[in-house]
């Protein structure tokens, strides 16, 4: 059976492949009459949409969860997202292809506060957990190259291509302890404990893969309808740093330990473009 890794790699892999396939199947399909290479009219447009993240944080050593190395936490959230496009159309072989670079801000941030599963019963920290990660895209760009097809009044396409974000991946550790200066003692205030947390801000690739209608309007202005999947991998992220605390439960040694990390999106956008001839 094959594992999420090698199933997202074939996705990835036919993802790329799609628009290249079309494209020969178009130009095979053209015949004689398809010249070489032509170039067709540049376009350039704006979006809105929704988008939706979807992250994944795994406790690979059991710090959170002792006792339970590769415990994972799935989280989601949507959020709304805009920007700008650019493309050029052109022809090879006779199929329709096009190629396009766009932008996209407001991406959604996602929480999550069940990295440590188990229930604090006495005064528990702000969101009944002392562990909170968040994932949060600031941006994200991506060039695609696909193949359209015109039934009727509507123009169908589906593209893929690499894709860039900059995407920060934090988890935060609530720690607090015992006040001896007064009598009797009582616990301190909730604190971050940044030995056991981390923050990280990065600008990742991955690619993306895209399918979408449009329709004329009138004067050059195109009204388009469109579906995305970004994916940017697994990055990897270390906590507990000085090897202050156990690793993984009672008789562990003391040492660093590590994380994962998986951002994916899926977006859904409306545009409104205008082409130039």
């Amino acid at each position: 059976m094959a594992t999420k890794r090698e199933s997202r790699a074939g996705l990835r892999r036919a993802a790329f492949a799609a628009p290249v396939l079309l494209a020969l199947a178009g130009g095979a399909n053209a015949g004689d009459d398809g010249a070489a290479f032509v170039w067709g009219e540049t376009y350039a447009g704006a979006f809105v949409g929704m988008a939706r993240a979807d992250n994944r944080i795994a406790d690979r050593d059991g710090f959170s969860n002792p006792g339970n190395p590769g415990w994972a936490v799935g989280y989601r959230e949507s959020g709304f997202v805009f920007g700008g496009l650019v493309g050029q159309r052109f022809a090879v072989g006779g199929a329709p292809l096009r190629i396009e670079i766009d932008g996209a801000f407001g991406g959604p941030s996602a929480t999550t506060n069940r990295i440590d599963p188990r229930v604090v019963a006495v005064q528990p920290p702000p969101g009944g957990s002392d562990e909170t990660a968040v994932s949060e895209y600031r941006w994200i760009a991506a060039a695609r190259v696909g193949i359209e097809r015109i039934a009727g009044p509507a123009t169908f396409f589906v593209a893929a291509g690499p894709a860039v974000a900059r995407i920060d991946n934090a988890l935060t550790d609530l720690d607090r302890g015992l006040d001896r200066g007064v009598d009797p003692p009582r616990p301190t205030p909730w604190r971050p404990d940044p030995d056991d947390s981390f923050r990280d801000g990065a600008t990742k690739v991955g690619w993306t893969v895209a399918a979408g209608v449009e329709t004329a309007l009138a004067d050059g202005w195109v009204l388009r309808l469109e579906g995305l999947y970004l994916d940017f991998g697994r990055a990897t992220h270390r906590a507990n740093l000085s090897g202050d605390d156990r690793c993984c439960g009672s008789g562990s040694p003391r040492r660093p330990v590590s994380y994962t990390v998986d951002n994916r999106l899926a977006a859904m956008r409306l545009a409104i473009v205008l082409r130039f001839d």
